[in-house]
C-alpha cells in the first residue's frame, strides 16, 4: 500500500493543501493528515501510521522537515521504516533513492537544514521577545488565578479527572499540575 502522510505545525496553517498536493501527484491508497508540531516524532497519527506500515508498503512525504525537525529521530524514523521493508519517498528530493549513498547524503542534509531552520526561527522569536519585553510591551501570559486553582482542587477531590478539570476551566494540563504541586 501506498500512504501519504502529510504534517503541519499550527492550526493556522492548511494541510489539506500539502495533502492535496501530493494526491494529486502520487498514486496512493491512503491519506493520513496531523496538526502536530515536528519536533518529535511522538505525534498520534504518525505513530498509528508507523505501526501500520509493513513490508512492500511506501511512506510519501512532501519534505524531510514533515517526518520531524530533529536529524537523530528522522534518521532513526527511516532507518526503522526500511528494516521494516517500507519505502519512503520525500517529494522534495524529487525522486533520488534515499538508501543509495547519495540519497543518504541529501537527506542528511535536509534533515539536518531542517532541525536548523526550526532553531534559527526559536532564536528570531526569543529576539523578538526580548526586544518587545525591553520596549514594555511583552508582559509574558497572565498568570492563573489563584481561586482558579481551589476550585481545580474541589473538583478534583469530587473524583474528576485532572484533564477534565483542566478542560473546564480553560487552564493547560502541563499549567494545573505544576499550580497543584
Amino acid at each position: 500500500m501506498k500512504y501519504i502522510y502529510a504534517r503541519v505545525s499550527t492550526e493556522d496553517q492548511d494541510v489539506k493543501q500539502q495533502a492535496d498536493y501530493l494526491s494529486d501527484k502520487y498514486d496512493h491508497d491512503c491519506v493520513v493528515t496531523e496538526c502536530f508540531t515536528g519536533t518529535t516524532t511522538d505525534r498520534p497519527k504518525f505513530q498509528n501510521l508507523l505501526a501500520e506500515l509493513k513490508s512492500g508498503d511506501t511512506l510519501i512525504v512532501y519534505h524531510v522537515s514533515r517526518l520531524g525537525r530533529k536529524t537523530s529521530e528522522v534518521l532513526e524514523t527511516v532507518e526503522l521504516l526500511q528494516e521494516k521493508g517500507v519505502s519512503v519517498f520525500v517529494d522534495q528530493l524529487q525522486g533520488i533513492d534515499i538508501t543509495s549513498g547519495v540519497g543518504k547524503l541529501l537527506f542528511t542534509m535536509l534533515s539536518g537544514l531542517a532541525e536548523l531552520e526550526r532553531e534559527q526561527m526559536l532564536e528570531r522569536q526569543r529576539i523578538g521577545i526580548n526586544r518587545a519585553k525591553s520596549e514594555g510591551k511583552y508582559k509574558g501570559r497572565k498568570p492563573v488565578d489563584d481561586d482558579l486553582i481551589e476550585s481545580a482542587r474541589t473538583l478534583i477531590a469530587s473524583g474528576m479527572t485532572k484533564e477534565k478539570v483542566a478542560q473546564q476551566l480553560g487552564v493547560g494540563v502541563a499549567t494545573l499540575y505544576r499550580r497543584l504541586k
